[in-house]
């Protein structure tokens, strides 16, 4: 049994009211299509033109830009798997019969746009656009059309099914010279999730399109924003929302960072953008809809700023002298364009759109994702400049500088990893030094490892989320990420929130958020615990990691039979007869700047043996090691997690075992010493003792590692050496919080059995109280198919007093909301 004994009396201090938000990113297609619900795809026909300055691979399949990056691209479509079950056409989303359509890159609407389309009707014909698959209608409601177009022609403007029925029509003449605006509304008689979009001409003539856009009418607030999305995000109850990015504020050339003057003003004024997720937006969700989000959500602003840096991992370029200077000035405008009054330069544009009256903006994040000294000097320069102009603000960092000796406010800290490294690795906060800076986790998920996007990944989230509210006194904000995903365009998993063109869902950690969003309380009480731990439960092949060359092995086994070389994730091996191979690589630093990545020493070969991922096993090999130099890790529960992302899209890893995604422990011999770690993305984190190991240089010795629940014994020669015990956790985690009227407890309990939880609290509550309970199978996920498999129920018990049990039943978080039996205001103080 666990017991919690809850302090009353002595609250730690009051919640941090911004600490649960939300980070927004155009990834996966969650701007146009998504959060803003344009349903016309390649609405201003730009999306197959490359980059500026990107070079064409193989034909339109990818780009590389000047520095050397690269992308797919297929002629604008994005990846290859997006086009599954799509027919090719020479403008991304847009098809003709019986017409001629082709790009004018001359002839367009205005000086932002790149192009117009062009279009010859035969009598008859017709161009459709199929959206984002397909356009979802609904009977009844209403979509508003509109589009600049010059020509001599009459069309009939139609929602229709894939097969041509039709469901809305109407007639349109284009007359004229000159560019002109036409405007109409549809009202479909069906509702059709895979509907089509046609202009049709039934006497035949010609047109220029410089821009089109259709829209529900029916949006979140009358503000353009899609309503179920902006349900789902009302829903976390959060306190801040960050934007625009992540890595496409910095882009990955200099022409595709982010500008605030292309996120304001008329939407087909606003230039398009190539984004490193593998698609061009038109910027329909811009730097005024952010703020508009915000204040509908009732949302704090984050906005982050590029601070003369584009990717530093995908090969950077860098802004100097004037051209960095104007990225102040930008930041500059921004900042007025948000707050400034309307009388004034960028509060009359806010004005003109729709706001006279200021909106709040309170965060700014100077860069993305940026370290070193090409930032750590514009972190400087762009601090004192902003901070000198705008002392309201509070800045955030993106590293440490506080380390550099430069003022820093605020830091943000990314965490992507497994379950167990997220179970543990917020109690780092709590020897971390009070006097510096406060911390943002500005991006987290479990995204490796055996559970990714599932209930178990979920608890282990939440479990890391709790233990960081411990630490509210220096974390004070907090972010998953990314936010969204339109299942039909996935380039990253996992995502909070995911949606097609008509439904959406969110994991199962969306909703543990929105359960420790709803049980925040306005003072952090203290707790004494006693609870259960236990071990991770990893599963994994076997394999060995050498770190210079010249490493030979022989008489490989698992489990007594003879394992075969089945992964070469660095590297490979060489037979050389007599059962004998040789580890080989010609690795170079081909991860330098990936991000959270450890280092990867040139010539490291890394492979596995065997082809059964297995949570205990006998693995033994003799390894011929020359000298203490040689250097080897004999690697247990090596486990590989594909991911849909890769950082070269024209080269991906992501289906395959790989440095970045294949976790494992690790016992490591080094300069004749044994030592244990678990390791993730190369960062290797050590436990238990060193030990000198009697190992024969010059001949074959022959090591064994026999692997079992919490840990695995170490053999050389026969002898047993070295024992690793892993780290235990807690099972069950714990957190109290209180308002004026309730106490809050939250339970986590990440073991596969019950566990009775005894509560003690130091004052009187309610018999009757409410339980919140997320429970389920550990691998449990939503989809759209089952979008709410894991979702919170609400239970009602009457035990409660001032000291019960709870039940916690395995693989749950539990939120009991225990009524003060006598309650007031809330403390006004804490001592």
């Amino acid at each position: 049994m666990s017991s919690i004994r809850i302090c009353t009396e002595q609250p730690l201090f009051e919640t941090a009211p911004d600490f649960y938000g939300l980070f927004f990113e155009d990834i996966n297609r969650s701007g146009d299509g998504g959060l803003y619900p344009e349903m016309l795809r390649n609405r201003a026909f730009e999306d197959s033109i490359l980059p500026e300055r990107c070079k064409p691979l193989d034909g339109t399949y990818g780009f590389v830009t000047p520095e050397g990056w690269r992308d797919q691209f297929n002629n604008g479509e994005g990846l290859k798997r997006w086009m599954d079950g799509i027919e090719e056409t020479p403008v991304p989303a847009w098809y003709a019969r019986d017409a001629g359509m082709s790009l004018d890159f001359h002839d367009t609407l205005n000086k932002n746009r790149l192009a117009s389309l062009t279009i010859d009707f035969e009598p008859g014909g017709y161009v459709t656009n199929i959206g984002f698959r397909g356009l979802s209608l609904v009977q009844g409601q209403h979509y508003e059309f509109y589009m600049f177009a010059r020509g001599n022609v009459s069309l009939t403007v139609s929602l229709e099914s894939k097969d041509r029925h039709v469901y809305a029509a109407k007639t349109l003449d284009i007359t004229g010279t000159d560019y002109q605006r036409y405007d109409l509304t549809l009202c479909p008689d069906q509702t059709d999730p895979d509907a089509r979009f046609t202009l049709e001409s039934r006497a035949g003539g010609s047109l220029n399109l410089g821009f089109t856009s259709l829209m529900p009418r029916d949006t979140y607030k009358g503000h353009g924003m899609r309503k179920d999305l902006m349900e789902m995000l009302h829903n976390t109850h959060s306190g801040f929302l960050r934007f625009p990015g992540g890595c496409i504020v910095e882009g990955f050339t200099r022409e595709t960072a982010v500008r605030f003057p292309h996120m304001i003003g008329p939407v087909w004024e606003r230039p398009s953008h190539n984004l490193m997720w593998h698609y061009r937006t038109t910027n329909g969700l811009g730097y005024h809809e952010y703020l508009q989000i915000c204040e509908d959500l009732d949302l704090e602003p984050m906005y982050v700023i590029n601070c003369g840096i584009t990717c530093q991992g995908r090969k950077p370029e860098l802004f100097k002298g004037e051209e960095l200077e104007q990225w102040i000035q930008e930041a500059f405008d921004a900042i007025d364009y948000a707050i400034a009054p309307a009388d004034s330069r960028w509060g009359s544009l806010r004005a003109q759109a729709g706001h006279p009256q200021p909106f709040k903006l309170t965060y700014l994040e100077i860069g993305n994702e940026n370290d070193k000294d090409v930032y750590f000097s514009r972190y400087e320069k762009f601090y004192h400049a902003i901070h000198e102009k705008y002392p309201q603000l509070k800045l955030i960092s993106n590293t440490h500088t506080e380390n550099r000796g430069l003022p820093t406010q605020i830091v943000d800290e990314h965490l992507y990893s497994t379950a167990d490294t997220f179970v543990t690795a917020s109690k780092k906060y709590r020897n971390y030094d009070r006097s510096g800076p406060q911390i943002f986790i500005g991006e987290y998920a479990v995204t490796s490892g055996l559970d990714i996007g599932n209930l178990k990944s979920a608890l282990a989230e939440t479990m890391y989320l709790m233990e960081a509210e411990k630490n509210q006194d220096l974390v004070r904000l907090t972010a998953y990420a990314p936010l969204f995903q339109n299942v039909d365009y996935t380039a990253w998993y996992p995502n909070l929130i995911a949606f097609n063109n008509h439904a959406c869902f969110g994991i199962p950690f969306y909703h543990a958020l929105a359960m420790l969003a709803r049980s925040h309380g306005r003072l952090l009480l203290k707790t004494e615990a006693d609870v259960r731990s236990g071990y991770p439960e990893p599963e994994g092949l076997n394999g060995l990691i050498a770190y210079q060359p010249g490493i030979f092995v022989k008489n490989v086994h698992v489990n007594g039979k003879t394992a075969a070389f089945s992964h070469g994730i660095i590297g490979s091996v060489q037979s050389h007869g007599n059962g004998i191979l040789e580890l080989t690589s010609d690795y170079i630093d081909e991860l330098e700047g990936y991000p959270n990545t450890g280092h990867i020493p040139m010539h490291t070969a890394f492979v596995t043996f065997g082809d059964t991922e297995e949570s205990s096993s006998t693995f033994e090999l003799e390894v011929l090691l020359q000298s203490p130099e040689q250097e080897i890790d004999i690697a247990v529960w090596v486990h590989s997690t594909p991911m849909l992302f890769s950082r070269d899209e024209t080269n991906p890893f992501y289906t395959s075992w790989n440095p970045i995604y294949t976790d494992r422990y690790v016992w490591s011999i080094k300069q004749g010493t044994g030592r244990f770690a678990s390791v993730n993305r190369f960062n290797y984190s050590y436990f238990g003792t060193e030990c000198r190991l009697p190992i024969r240089y010059g001949e074959y010795n022959r090591f064994q590692v026999k692997t079992r629940h919490g840990g695995f014994d170490c053999y050389l020669n026969g002898r047993l050496v070295q024992t690793a015990c892993m780290v235990p956790y807690p099972m069950v985690a714990e957190l109290a919080s209180e308002d004026d009227t309730y106490i809050y407890v939250k339970i986590v309990n990440i073991d596969k059995t019950e566990e009775a939880v005894e509560i003690c609290l130091d004052c009187e509550v309610d018999a009757e109280y409410e339980a919140e309970l997320l429970t389920g199978h550990p691998k449990d996920t939503n989809s759209l198919d089952e979008p709410e498999k894991v979702c919170p129920i609400s239970r009602t018990f009457s035990n409660g007093s001032g000291a019960f049990t709870y039940l916690a039943p395995a693989y749950s978080f539990t939120v009991l909301k225990l009524r003060k039996a006598v309650f007031g205001s809330a403390r006004e103080s804490i001592s």
